[in-house]
């Protein structure tokens, strides 16, 4: 199984073909896919694109607010949503799923064309973030950064470590050293 393909399975894009997902009836969940050309088709600028995605607890002041944590700046917030370059977009798609109060968030590919300080950006707020995070990465110190469980599927077996990245890495080592 691929990994966008899990994760496709995870927010029931597509069905597993084997076994039953099962989340907890409090689950709300939102996903950032890796290709998110869909989201940008309208000629929105970026307040307007942001706005769209608020819920009635979110006024004009939290969706500047949020714009700017997003590292955007005022005059930014003008230009038009579906020009954005690739990490631009996705530093928009962090903010959609902020604001919609999910409190499980699933990533695919979360660093893909940003730049080290929109990186930063994005570990800090997902540092904060109170529910939690599932995502695939090729990125290592993002997932050194961030992860408190690693769940690796290889050779069709799923391996499932409580605990960093780097604590699974040396776990590995002692393994293949006893193996």
């Amino acid at each position: 199984v691929g990994k966008t393909t899990f994760l496709s399975c995870l927010i029931d894009q597509i069905q597993a073909n084997e076994g039953k997902i099962i989340w907890s009836e409090n689950a709300t969940i939102a996903y950032c896919p890796q290709d998110s050309t869909a989201d940008f088709d309208s000629d929105l600028n970026l307040f307007d694109w942001m706005s769209q995605w608020r819920t009635p607890k979110h006024d004009d002041l939290m969706v500047r607010g949020m714009l700017g944590r997003l590292l955007f700046s005022a005059d930014d917030s003008k230009k038009k949503a579906n020009v954005c370059s690739g990490g631009e977009k996705n530093r928009l798609l962090f903010g959609k799923l902020m604001m919609s109060d999910a409190n499980v968030l699933i990533l695919d590919e979360p660093t893909n064309h940003l730049d080290m300080e929109a990186i930063e950006a994005l570990n800090q707020a997902l540092a904060k973030y109170d529910g939690t995070v599932i995502f695939v990465s090729h990125d290592r110190e993002f997932v050194s950064s961030l992860a408190t469980r690693i769940i690796e599927i290889k050779d069709q077996k799923m391996i499932n470590f409580q605990g960093t990245y780097d604590e699974y890495l040396a776990s590995q080592v002692e393994f293949s050293k006893v193996a």
